[in-house]
């Protein structure tokens, strides 16, 4: 028993150490060193391990709770990013509020180039969740492959006008007053932003998705069949970790040009997207330096918006400036790509 306590005792320091380093994630550009990042992506899994071993020790009355409850409170801060409680805002003044719809529809499952019997099911679906959820004016779509599924898009929400670059795009209900697309090379990824005139001013929105992490079926394979005693799970495991560290390295210099681009916009901003990193990060610290979070504002519950195989992954969001009060904010829980739908409800307050 005296054994497993102290292994116990020393897996809690080693947590804690992990947690700490987690910590730095976002302070440290992953170009120069990209191990802290690996952890931020980690931190919903070393959290709850915190609080396992917090009330593991409390409950056998042991000081050593005490490492992992400090632990927890020195990152509170991070907290609200993965976890939140609030109070959504009812309408008062709908012709003062955009209502904005962010999606990484992932090619809606293959739509552009799916069977005749797959489009129809396809379409039926997404007609449904257009006519299930409050009409956006600003929807921002990434991994828009193909074209059919854009008059698709068009029909279901009655948009008059939209802007696409590679596989990124806006629809909007709003006329577009001005338009572009940021340079990054060698990629299928990119971020779109179009100035759009509302009734209340113009507004600059951007759908951006920065470099896709490209881990699926080798990450779902360890999750679901890798063994720890097998030479090919540790063979698959270098993979991940090296594909991970690449694609977070492209992904800080895309987030530095985005933040760049959006500092120099005479408008007001609406940043939305799948950014492929959680709160805990470089790219969200920098791209939320002078904007909102629209789930740390108006979001409860788990804010998760990854439908695949890791657990409590927020990477898609809507950081809107601070001219706007957030309204509402939801993730809508259905299930057409392996992303989540964001919908966040924004009052001009200039």
């Amino acid at each position: 028993m005296k054994l497993l306590t102290n292994i116990l005792r020393w897996a809690n320091l080693l947590l804690v150490l992990a947690t700490l380093l987690a910590y730095l994630s976002p302070w440290v550009n992953p170009a120069k060193v990209w191990h802290f990042t690996f952890l931020g992506l980690a931190y919903p899994m070393l959290l709850f391990g915190n609080v396992f071993f917090a009330i593991f020790w409390l409950i056998r009355h042991d000081k050593y709770a005490l490492f992992s409850i400090g632990c927890m409170l020195a990152g509170l801060g991070y907290f609200s990013g993965f976890f939140n409680l609030s109070f959504q805002e009812s309408s008062t003044n709908a012709s003062s509020e955009i209502k904005v719809l962010t999606y990484n529809i992932g090619s809606l499952s293959g739509y552009p180039s799916g069977k005749a019997e797959k489009k129809s099911n396809m379409e039926a679906n997404f007609e449904a969740f257009g006519k299930g959820i409050e009409p956006p004016d600003v929807f921002c779509v990434q991994e828009g492959r193909g074209g059919n599924f854009i008059e698709l898009i068009k029909n279901t929400f009655n948009y008059q006008y939209h802007y696409k670059e590679k596989n990124t795009l806006i629809f909007s209900k709003f006329p577009i007053q001005d338009k572009g697309a940021l340079g990054f090379k060698n990629t299928t990824n990119s971020c779109v932003w179009a100035d759009l005139k509302t009734p209340n001013g113009t507004v600059r929105v951007y759908s951006a998705h920065l470099q896709s992490n490209k881990l699926g079926q080798t990450a779902d394979k360890i999750a679901t069949k890798g063994k720890i005693n097998d030479k090919e799970t540790w063979s698959d495991i270098r993979f991940v970790l090296r594909r991970y560290k690449n694609a977070v390295t492209i992904r800080a210099d895309q987030a530095q040009k985005v933040a760049s681009h959006i500092s120099k916009s005479p408008h007001p901003v609406i940043l939305c997207g799948d950014l492929n990193d959680p709160p805990v990060s470089y790219v969200y610290k920098l791209l939320t330096k002078n904007l909102q979070d629209s789930f740390c504002e108006k979001g409860s519950g788990f804010g998760s918006t990854f439908a695949g195989n890791l657990p409590f992954l927020r990477i898609d969001y809507v950081l809107p400036g601070r001219q706007f009060r957030v309204m509402r904010h939801k993730v809508l829980p259905i299930k057409l790509s392996d992303h989540y739908p964001v919908q966040v409800s924004l009052r001009w307050v200039k």
